[in-house]
């Protein structure tokens, strides 16, 4: 029997921290560099709209559309290619999809770089849906809101595996009664994950061929 996935991108599938983090502490030093220090420890994995307020704080909020606009070129035209995927997940990838499995990805990544970057390293063939958080969607906030529009339109995934690294994940998870697989090389280690209940957790991206 095919197995169904779900796929969390940053932290996930691809190495993604440091060109973000380079582009948030450049674009905050630009802005506000007084918050750079903050900048410095922001998380990995939130949407683009929460970790600009996070940086900034309410009351830069006249700054946010600024940050917003200055992030999205700096990333997508110079920084987005430094991204690479982690040890093992396209091979993976490729064995998955050769023996029947399903894939999808859930991600609060932008659409555009998102799919420059599937694109960039030849994984067109392998995901049913590339959902991502900024497409427009009615009532599509988050993960768990955009994993729940997802299942309602492709039921064959309501029993799929939810591959992620961080809390939102996991939780993104649970809500929809879906079987968490926590990878523990991503971004979100430092997370207390209390209320978080793991089916498994992966070292390496290629234990997944193992997973019952």
């Amino acid at each position: 029997m095919p197995k169904y996935w779900i796929f969390d991108f940053d932290g996930t599938l691809v190495d993604s921290k440091k060109p973000i983090k380079k582009c948030y502490e450049k674009v905050t030093q630009s802005i506000a560099p007084l918050r750079l220090e903050i900048a410095k420890k922001i998380l990995i994995g939130p949407t683009l709209q929460e970790t600009t307020k996070l940086i900034l704080g309410p009351e830069k909020s006249n700054k946010y559309d600024e940050f917003i606009m200055l992030f999205k070129k700096e990333y997508d035209d110079n920084l987005l290619l430094e991204t690479r995927p982690y040890l093992g997940v396209s091979n993976t990838l490729k064995i998955l999809t050769q023996r029947g499995d399903k894939l999808a990805i859930a991600t609060n990544k932008r659409q555009e770089p998102t799919l420059k970057l599937i694109n960039h390293y030849g994984w067109n063939n392998y995901f049913h849906w590339v959902g991502c958080t900024n497409e427009k969607k009615e009532n599509i906030r988050n993960k768990n809101e955009l994993v729940m529009f997802y299942i309602k339109n492709n039921p064959q995934f309501s029993d799929a595996y939810f591959v992620g690294d961080t809390e939102n994940d996991g939780a993104a998870a649970t809500h929809n009664k879906l079987k968490f697989i926590k990878v523990n090389y991503g971004y979100g280690q430092k997370q207390k994950w209390i209320n978080i209940d793991a089916h498994s957790s992966i070292n390496n991206f290629n234990e997944l061929t193992n997973i019952n």
